[in-house]
C-alpha cells in the first residue's frame, strides 16, 4: 500500500469514514509513494477491496461497469473496501497498486471491463478496453499488481 507523500493534513489512504470528518473536498488529489496519485471520493454503493472503480463528475465512485467506461467516467482503483456512502481515497495512477482481475489474466496485455462490476479481464468479450493499465504478472487469484498510467476508456 502506498504511503501519503502529500503535505495535506489528515490524509489517511486506508481510512473510509462514513462522514467527511476531516473536511477533504470531493475530487481533491494527493500524491503517494510509487508515483501514485489519489483522489478523494464518496462511494455510490459498496466497493470491494481492489475493485476498479468508475468516478463520475461529482466524484461519486462505484465498481466499474461497461456502461460507466463507455460514458467516459474517470478510472480509479480502490485499495480498501468501502461501504455505501463512505468517503475515502482511490488510486488513479502509479505502481504497486492492486486491482481485481478475472482468473489467469496475462501480464502486459490490454484489459477490458467484464460483466462483473469492478473486475478487469484480458478477454474483450464485447466489453470496453481500458487503456493505460496492465497487470505486471499473470493473475492466478482474484487480484494482482498493476501499473496505471492515466487509465481511461478507449471508446470515449
Amino acid at each position: 500500500m502506498a504511503k501519503n507523500n502529500s503535505p495535506v493534513l489528515g490524509v489517511d489512504l486506508t481510512d473510509t469514514p462514513s462522514t467527511n470528518d476531516r473536511g477533504h473536498t470531493l475530487g481533491q488529489r494527493v500524491s503517494g509513494s510509487d508515483n501514485t496519485e489519489w483522489v478523494f471520493v464518496q462511494a455510490n454503493g459498496a466497493i470491494t477491496q481492489y475493485d476498479t472503480v468508475g468516478i463520475d463528475e461529482d466524484f461519486q465512485a462505484a465498481a466499474l461497469t461497461k456502461a460507466m467506461a463507455d460514458d467516459g467516467w474517470m478510472i480509479g482503483f480502490a485499495q480498501v473496501a468501502f461501504a455505501d456512502n463512505d468517503y475515502g481515497w482511490v488510486a488513479t495512477k502509479g505502481t504497486n497498486i492492486r486491482a481485481r482481475g478475472a482468473a489467469a489474466c496475462a501480464a502486459d496485455v490490454p484489459l477490458y471491463t467484464t460483466s462483473t462490476a469492478g473486475v478487469l479481464d484480458d478477454t474483450s468479450a464485447s466489453q470496453t478496453k481500458i487503456d493505460g493499465v496492465v497487470f505486471i504478472a499473470t493473475t492466478s487469484a482474484t487480484n494482482g499488481e498493476i501499473i496505471a498510467t492515466f487509465p481511461r476508456s478507449s471508446t470515449f
